[in-house]
């Protein structure tokens, strides 16, 4: 796994449908839905009923939407099964932010055309109004909203601590747009029930907001270690091991962690993998230098404090629907892989493993040794080692055809977004794309 962020406004990448998305459009529906059930439309004209239906959908909708955005923010350990995956998680939490935000300026737009009829150009006015609190608020709220996606489409090389404090500033806009939607008084008309359903709901999102954004170390407990050693690794790769000052993490081979190095000007937290096996004590990572972070691990020493929030992710081997398991490594996309197979001395059973690692040259595959040794010890366990600039990179029709076929295996893929890319299309190629299992974030 590479280390991740992702934006609210990041709508470049394909959302795979789940039912965690099923039950989200659930969710966020149902008050337009009992508004719409409600209103008595008697005595207005077309365009009117449709201005009306249109603000209204753009209100509950964006409003709902915004709310279960920052619930999904929290992470909570549910979603992981739902969506598949965490990353998978942020990627309906990237969607449904970046549509509130389209509904949310629906919504004065459509209410603006709804009063034309009858104020004409003045209709225009509730666009800089300050006859009431709740319509200031309401503009704040929108113009802030507006000003965050102008920024977050212009800062595209911002720092991640800088993203994350801005990004903070959408807690506090969404509270400023609830208070506006409560104090105009268009919750409470559409009826008691939505009222209450409106109010629970961004109740939830504030408290996920205050528990996991505000208050993270405070009300969000995390795990001490300490920093045992630090190594640079050929290729750019930093070899980092953590003890436990207090408490063990207990985390399964594949899943991974946040983690703060509190050393480091950012401190904020960031997710790797674990390289770990099942049963030790000491954590390791094998990270990438890719970013402002990565480039800064030349500032770790042995003792300094690191702090942990986790474990996360469904990246964890358990499909027993396929006799086989096929792993694909790209370059450091093999530290979930190494996790496994360092667990294998503990577990009692497991499916023949077949694992592809990919490197650049000899020199990048710093596991490759460790695994050989797990392959002769753990049958069936097999790996196989590939140089890109000597063999190049294999395809799923060339692994396919080299075992016969790939219908009984679970495929697992770990490595950079573009080769993720390419084994999707041709898993779908294949129509395998229902074995495939992964977990991608991008960092820069």
């Amino acid at each position: 796994m590479i280390p991740g962020i992702l934006t609210v406004m990041d709508v470049d990448k394909k959302v795979r449908f789940s039912p965690g998305y099923f039950i989200s459009f659930l969710i966020i529906g149902i008050p337009a839905f009992g508004w719409l059930v409600g209103f008595d439309f008697g005595g207005k004209t077309s365009v009117e009923t449709m201005a009306i239906i249109f603000a209204k959908i753009g209100a509950f909708g964006g409003m709902t939407m915004f709310a279960w955005s920052l619930i999904l923010s929290g992470r909570y350990k549910i979603f992981d099964w739902l969506f598949g995956g965490l990353d998978k998680m942020y990627g309906a939490h990237r969607f449904f932010g970046t549509f509130s935000v389209v509904l949310l300026v629906i919504h004065p737009l459509a209410l603006t055309i709804a009063r034309i009829p009858v104020s004409g150009t003045g209709a225009l006015r509730m666009w800089l109004a300050f006859n009431s609190t709740a319509l200031v608020l309401g503009m704040i709220s929108l113009y802030g909203l507006i000003g965050f996606v102008v920024w977050s489409i212009s800062a595209k090389k911002t720092k991640h601590e800088t993203f994350v404090k801005v990004h903070r500033v959408l807690g506090f806009l969404f509270i400023i747009g609830a208070l506006h939607a409560f104090m105009a008084g268009s919750v409470l008309q559409a009826s008691v029930a939505v009222y209450w359903y409106m109010l629970i709901l961004s109740g939830l999102a504030t408290l996920t907001f205050v528990h996991y954004s505000l208050f993270s170390d405070i009300l969000h407990p995390h795990y001490r270690y300490k920093i045992s050693s630090v190594k640079n690794l050929p290729g750019g790769v930093w070899d980092i091991r953590l003890k436990p000052k207090q408490r063990i993490i207990n985390f399964l081979p594949g899943q991974f962690v946040y983690l703060s190095f509190s050393s480091l000007p950012e401190s904020g937290y960031h997710p790797f993998s674990i390289a770990s096996g099942k049963r030790s004590s000491e954590l390791q990572f094998f990270i990438k230098e890719l970013g402002d972070l990565t480039e800064s691990f030349k500032q770790l020493k042995a003792g300094q404090l690191v702090k942990i929030k986790g474990p996360y992710g469904g990246f964890t081997f358990d499909d027993k629907s396929h006799d086989k398991q096929l792993w694909i490594a790209g370059g450091i996309g093999i530290t979930p892989f190494l996790s496994k197979a360092r667990s294998f001395t503990y577990t009692k059973q497991w499916p023949a493993v077949e694992l592809i690692y990919t490197t650049k040259n000899k020199y990048e595959a710093f596991a490759f040794r460790e695994l050989d040794h797990i392959q002769t010890c753990c049958k069936p366990f097999n790996v196989t080692l590939i140089h890109e600039t000597k063999f190049g990179r294999k395809s799923l029709h060339d692994l396919s055809e080299h075992f016969g076929g790939l219908e009984d295996y679970a495929i697992y893929l770990c490595g950079p977004p573009a080769m993720l890319a390419i084994y999707l299309k041709q898993a779908e190629e294949l129509g395998i794309r229902d074995q495939v299992h992964f977990e991608e974030f991008s960092y820069n």
